[in-house]
């Protein structure tokens, strides 16, 4: 037997990120060209491993999007067989979310299996609900929606189910849902293999989602990633995108070759300029010329059409060797607004004081204080002790913002780029915790 398809995941549609028009376009573009790469590719079905949309409550234009797209597969003849993921949970005192709407209109497959008493019913897909689905002679596809923290009682029990279920004439068989792997990302939790494992030996292609980070595991589990960039985080993820799998029975050893492809998607700039060793604002303000200068001759700037203006985030961390006040951060937004021309900056300044600590009779500035009393306030609490300072900044950083104003995206955007900064040993590193 012999099948081929596509596997994505974490497509986000709806999110107007930086509350940018161009954004929310972003994520549709990126939507469509992945499914005319299907279609180009002749897929025999395509995969939707959850996170189709950004939120759980839509607007017409997103749900739009989402309709267009998938109604180009259905021209094609191809189907899309879909779990839900976290972020599209329907609310709970909503009978059907937009998966579901999705389902009704023949659009999705949506799988899914209903549990009674923690064990699982697996059913075939009929009148629009079910767990498994058989779109070719000897192919096989579970689904199961996300589960958050029963995700590893409820993989256990669906693998237990799999023994009581007749399998005759099934040649390969594929399990989707929305969760992830521990380990793959610094502090973002997941299963171990080991919670995994009972699935072993009863599924050929395990489809996930939800991590925005691609990765495979053993020729056996994969994850795409993000289409688009949710957060600048991301960015370091170059490969993100989709899986195209040719299936063949027939092969000796693993029954599939599964091929991850980089999604076309807006760049995003990442600069980190260190200042322990810069002595004067001027030579900061030269030193983030020569890097951005750099950057932006790497990235072909000048070859960049209107629709590839990037996002662009600058950050400065170590000490600052001089007054904090005379750092002027509107400089460094001209610097890169004349470099990059992008189609949003963003400066973040995570520097700390070369200020000596105040001994008896010294004065004190009020912002001196500020930090100084955050900082002992989180200390005194265990799950902050060993970062106390790093979450002193945090807090004083996301008043900062909010106090200029800035939009929500904004603060949840530099609230979730510290928090993956701030490491186990207590420092501040570039990781990211990024998830669907």
């Amino acid at each position: 037997m012999r099948a081929k398809f596509l596997h994505m995941a974490d497509c986000h549609l709806g999110f107007r990120q930086y509350n940018l028009r161009e954004r929310f376009n972003d994520f549709g573009r990126v939507f469509f060209a992945v499914i005319e790469k299907a279609i180009a590719e002749r897929v025999d079905f395509v995969l939707l491993a959850g996170d189709l949309f950004h939120k759980r409550s839509i607007d017409a234009l997103t749900l739009n999007q989402a309709v267009a797209g998938l109604e180009r597969l259905q021209r094609a003849g191809i189907p899309c067989l879909a779990v839900e993921g976290n972020h599209e949970h329907a609310y709970v005192d909503e009978v059907y979310g937009w998966m579901k709407f999705l389902a009704l209109r023949h659009l999705i497959v949506l799988l899914d299996a209903e549990f009674e008493e923690g064990k699982p019913h697996l059913t075939p897909y009929e009148q629009r609900a079910g767990s498994y689905i058989d779109p070719l002679p000897g192919l096989r596809v579970h689904g199961l929606r996300y589960f958050g923290s029963g995700t590893a009682r409820a993989i256990t029990a669906y693998a237990a189910a799999l023994d009581d279920l007749p399998a005759d004439g099934v040649e390969y068989t594929v399990f989707m849902t929305h969760a992830g792997i521990e380990g793959e990302v610094a502090d973002m939790s997941g299963l171990s293999m080991a919670e995994w494992s009972p699935l072993r030996g009863k599924t050929d292609y395990v489809a996930l989602g939800h991590i925005h980070k691609p990765f495979s595991r053993e020729e056996w589990l994969y994850n795409p990633g993000s289409l688009e960039t949710c957060s600048a985080a991301e960015a370091v993820w170059s490969e993100r995108g989709y899986y195209l799998v040719e299936v063949d029975t027939a092969r000796d050893g693993h029954k599939h070759v599964a091929t991850l492809h980089p999604a076309k998607r807006r760049p995003f700039v990442r600069l980190s300029l260190k200042t322990d060793l810069i002595e004067t604002p001027d030579a900061l303000y030269d030193q983030a010329r020569q890097l951005m200068t750099r950057r932006a001759r790497d990235l072909g700037v000048a070859r960049l059409g209107p629709d590839e203006r990037p996002v662009v985030d600058l950050q400065l961390f170590g000490v600052l060797q001089f007054e904090r006040a005379v750092l002027e951060l509107g400089k460094l937004e001209e610097m890169v607004q004349e470099i990059f021309d992008p189609l949003h900056p963003m400066i973040r300044n995570h520097t700390t004081s070369n200020e000596l600590p105040i001994g008896a009779g010294e004065s004190i500035s009020r912002s001196q204080l500020e930090r100084e009393v955050l900082a002992d306030f989180f200390h005194r609490d265990g799950r902050f002790s060993g970062h106390s300072r790093a979450w002193a900044r945090t807090a004083l950083s996301l008043k900062a913002l909010a106090l200029d104003g800035a939009a929500p995206e904004a603060v949840l955007d530099d609230l979730e780029t510290r928090m993956a900064q701030i490491t186990p040993d207590g420092t501040e590193g570039d990781n990211a915790n990024p998830v669907g």
